[in-house]
């Protein structure tokens, strides 16, 4: 039995009819305990034939209906594909005890890594603590690149794998240390603050990171009436409006590729269709959105935060949610989940995140390419650890 020749290529979406949204443009998965009127790519299916690794069909079927449990959307991610799967998840959990490997991955991976393989699942900043404080002397990030070097910058004596080393991020990589070197030249003498989602790099140049988690209790605490904050400019708009009054902010014209799709307007207009059906929508939003967005949500919080607070409100009972945020998050809250709920609204899935796969961790695992291995200098290491360290003192 072989399991299971396919390309890297996302297939078409899975149409399901739900009554009460019939006539909305929309395109709804029904799941164990939830439905979904979001576009979702299908599962990834494996690129090359792999074969079964000697685990036999029992052991197949067994690890294939455990994939399909723990991820609870059985249209989207069939039998026949968590068949197809199981081999690799079988010998990848097996990889890390053997070479005593821990595996973390960022919420935004698809939820065969997530549920399949990952020994910790969570946003940048827990993260963070997890690659710091285990402890295994090889860390395995699962995401896109600046966050295996944030994990290599907090760990300096473990090895740290990166799958996916291409795997950039449009704020990460549309901001530069000698950019930071110019802005502090302009405005001498008034903290840095960066974004997580930086490089070491940049991270070296700043006095403090943070995360969507922390950022607006570390600004606050800050001192001085003034500061830089790099390199998100929604972000950035959000500490203006919190702060109004109490610092300035200066901030870097970046962006999230992902969430700058989102718009007010689009949320407007879901909120006037749901409430003409005499549905209630409660929306909640990743602060890498824009400021329009933000106003018109119930809920502003990480990617981890979202997840909670999604199942938090399912559990009282309002189900008819809407995640602005990437596609991971609502694959996380309907794995996660004891309660009926409806996700609604269009989520947009991060092309970074989703470039790994099974085999690219099966790969890093048996024998990393020199470039899958993270490797920075000691001096960029030492003066980014330095901003990282000031975020754990002050969250």
């Amino acid at each position: 039995m072989e399991y299971l020749a396919g390309f890297p290529n996302w297939r078409g979406h899975i149409r399901h009819s739900n009554p009460r949204l019939d006539e909305f443009k929309a395109v709804a998965v029904s799941g164990c305990i939830g439905i979904m009127v979001i576009d979702m790519p299908d599962a990834p299916l494996p690129r090359t034939v792999l074969g079964t690794f000697g685990y036999s069909e029992s052991e197949i079927e067994k690890e294939a209906l455990r994939l399909q449990y723990a991820i609870k959307q059985p249209m989207r991610w069939s039998i026949e594909v968590c068949r197809s799967l199981a081999p690799m998840t079988l010998e990848i959990n097996r990889l890390k005890k053997e070479k005593d490997v821990f595996l973390i991955a960022h919420s935004y991976q698809t939820p065969d890594i997530t549920y399949g393989v990952a020994d910790s699942v969570a946003d940048s900043y827990a993260l963070s603590k997890e690659a710091r404080d285990s402890p295994n002397q090889t860390i395995l990030f699962s995401s896109v690149r600046f966050m295996a070097e944030t994990a290599k910058i907090v760990s300096p004596h473990k090895k740290v794998l990166h799958p996916s080393p291409d795997a950039g991020c449009s704020l990460s990589d549309g901001i530069t240390a000698e950019d930071i070197v110019n802005l502090k030249e302009r405005h001498p003498g008034v903290p840095v603050v960066c974004y997580i989602n930086t490089s070491a790099a940049v991270k070296a140049e700043c006095d403090v990171c943070v995360t969507s988690s922390n950022y607006l209790g570390i600004c606050k605490k800050l001192p001085g009436d003034k500061l830089i904050f790099v390199p998100d400019r929604f972000m950035g708009k959000h500490l203006q409006k919190s702060l109004k009054g109490i610092k300035e902010v200066v901030i870097f014209d970046g962006e999230c590729e992902v969430h700058a799709e989102f718009t007010g307007e689009k949320i407007r207009t879901w909120r006037k269709n749901m409430s003409d059906h005499g549905i209630d929508l409660v929306v909640l939003s990743h602060p890498e959105c824009d400021s329009e967005v933000l106003d018109e949500s119930d809920f502003i919080g990480s990617s981890e935060l979202l997840k909670d607070e999604a199942i938090r409100l399912a559990s009282q009972g309002k189900r008819d949610l809407m995640l602005i945020t990437e596609c991971g998050t609502a694959d996380r809250v309907l794995a996660e989940t004891e309660d009926h709920l409806n996700l609604m609204g269009s989520c947009v899935m991060c092309k970074h995140m989703k470039k790994t796969q099974l085999e690219d961790i099966l790969q890093a695992l048996k024998d990393p390419y020199p470039e899958q291995i993270v490797d920075l200098d000691e001096e960029t290491i030492r003066k980014a650890k330095k901003s990282i360290d000031e975020m754990f003192r002050l969250t």
